[in-house]
C-alpha cells in the first residue's frame, strides 16, 4: 500500500505539532508495510529524501510562503487568505503528483495552503481520502478561532463565505480524524464532513521513551511552562498569577511568538520567582520542573507538551479550554481549573504546594497515560483506518 500524506509543513520547516505528527506517521508506516510520500508547500520546488522518505516541496505560488506570516501586513493576509481559497496552480502540481505516484489513500493534514479544492483534486482520480483535523484552520483565518484576546465566536461576512465554500469541499472525505473529540465535534457542529466515517485519534509522543523513575518533588517545588510565548496560549496570565501572587518557582522554557514580545515579556512580569530559560530540549526542560502548567486561553486542540510531561512522570495543571479536559485525569495526572480564573489555578498549584508528596503518587499514573500516546500504538490506527477505508468496510464511527 503507497499512502501520501499531505500537510501545510513538513521538517525542516517545523512550527507546531502539526508538522511534528505527520512526520511520526510517515517515518513509522514502513514498518506496516506501507510506504509514504510527503507532500508540503516551500518557498522553492523539490523533491527530497527525509530519515527514508521521499517529500515533495510545492513552490506555495502564493503572495508569501505561510511560513514567515508572523511578519505579514494585515492586508496582505487577507489576500493571501483569498487566494488560498482555490490555488489553480498548486491544485494542479498536486494532481500531477497523484499521477505519476499513484497512490492507494490519501491523508491530508492542514491545508491551509494547499486549499479544500485539493480534497476534489483527490477524488476525481477516485482515490480514497481520509483527512485528519489538527487545528481550526477549516473554521477560522487565524486557526485558533481566537481574536482580539478574547475566544472568537462570532463571524463577519468573510468568515461566513470562507466557512461555506470550505464546508461544501468536505463532502469529498471518506474519513474524519479528529485528534481530539473537542476539534471533531466543534466541525461536526458547523457542519462539516456529514457523509464521512468519524474516528479520534490522538496524536503521539515523539519517541518511545518513558521514564521509570517514580519523581519526587525537591525542596523548592518547580512549575514549568513549556512552549511557544503567545497570549493566546495563556502565558501572561499565568505571568501574571506567579508574579501577583508568587506561590512558588515559575520556569519558562520557550521563545516568544516574536522578540519584541518576548522582551515585553520579561521586562512587565519581572520577579524573583520567574526565570526565563528560552529554549531547551525537552528532558532538559521537563528534569528542571516538577509540575508543568498548560494556561491555554484558546481552544487548544490537544497540547503535544501534556503527554510529553507524563512521559517524564509528570502531572499537569491545564486550562479548561478545548481537548485539555480529555487528557487530564483530576487527582490522578493533574487538575483542570477555568481558564480565566486566576484564583482556581492558584488553588490548584498550592495543593502541590501544601503536599509535595502528592507528586510521587501522580508520577506512576501520569507514565502509565503516557502509555497510550507511544507511536506503536498511535501508528496502529491509522493503519486500521487506511485498510478500512480502502476495503470500505463498514466500521462503527466512534461517534
Amino acid at each position: 500500500m503507497k499512502v501520501i500524506l499531505i500537510n501545510s509543513l513538513y521538517y525542516p520547516n517545523i512550527i507546531g505539532g502539526a508538522e511534528k505528527s505527520t512526520q511520526i506517521i510517515s517515518e513509522n508506516l514502513s514498518q506496516y508495510g506501507i510506504e509514504p510520500i510527503v507532500v508540503t508547500i516551500s518557498d522553492k520546488e523539490k523533491v527530497d529524501y527525509v530519515n527514508g522518505v521521499k517529500v515533495y516541496y510545492v513552490y506555495h505560488s502564493n503572495f508569501y510562503w505561510s511560513y514567515y506570516s508572523k511578519t505579514k501586513k494585515p492586508i496582505l493576509k487577507i489576500f493571501w487568505h483569498i487566494k488560498s481559497l482555490y490555488n489553480f496552480l498548486i491544485l494542479r502540481r498536486i494532481g500531477q503528483i497523484i499521477k505519476k505516484e499513484a497512490p492507494d489513500i490519501v491523508n491530508t493534514n492542514n491545508l491551509s495552503e494547499f486549499s479544500v479544492g485539493i480534497w476534489k483534486v483527490i477524488k476525481k482520480n477516485k482515490i480514497p481520502l481520509v483527512h485528519t483535523l489538527r487545528d481550526f484552520s477549516l473554521l477560522c483565518p487565524r486557526a485558533n478561532l481566537f481574536r482580539r484576546k478574547n475566544i472568537c465566536r462570532k463571524k463577519n461576512l468573510i468568515c461566513i463565505i470562507m466557512l461555506g465554500f470550505k464546508r461544501l469541499f468536505s463532502k469529498y472525505v471518506d474519513a474524519v480524524v479528529g485528534n481530539s473529540y473537542f476539534v471533531l465535534n466543534e466541525h461536526l457542529n458547523s457542519g462539516f464532513f456529514k457523509n464521512s466515517r468519524k474516528y479520534v485519534v490522538y496524536n503521539s509522543l515523539e519517541s518511545e521513551h518513558i521514564s521509570k523513575s517514580i519523581k519526587k518533588a525537591r525542596v523548592e517545588m518547580v512549575f514549568g511552562y513549556i512552549g511557544h510565548l503567545s497570549y493566546h496560549k495563556g502565558i501572561e496570565f499565568l505571568l501574571k498569577a506567579f508574579r501577583d501572587n508568587n506561590p512558588a518557582n515559575l520556569y519558562v522554557f520557550g521563545k516568544g511568538i516574536t522578540l519584541d514580545y518576548e522582551n515585553y515579556l520579561k521586562d512587565k512580569y519581572k520577579s524573583e520567582n520567574i526565570r526565563f530559560y528560552g529554549f531547551k530540549k525537552a528532558k532538559e526542560a521537563f528534569n528542571m520542573i516538577d509540575v508543568l502548567i498548560v494556561p491555554s486561553l484558546c481552544f487548544d486542540v490537544l497540547p503535544r507538551v501534556i503527554y510529553e510531561a507524563y512521559s517524564f512522570g509528570i502531572p499537569v495543571i491545564g486550562s479548561d479550554r478545548g481537548g485539555i479536559p480529555e487528557i487530564i485525569e483530576k487527582g490522578k495526572t493533574g487538575f483542570i481549573y477555568s481558564a480565566e480564573s486566576e484564583n482556581e489555578l492558584i488553588e490548584k498549584i498550592k495543593i502541590f504546594v501544601e503536599n509535595p508528596r502528592i507528586i510521587e503518587g501522580m508520577t506512576t499514573d501520569c507514565l502509565k497515560e503516557a502509555e497510550d500516546f507511544l507511536p506503536e500504538k498511535v501508528l496502529k490506527k491509522y493503519v486500521d483506518i487506511y485498510k478500512n477505508v480502502c476495503r470500505k468496510v463498514p466500521v462503527k464511527n466512534v461517534m
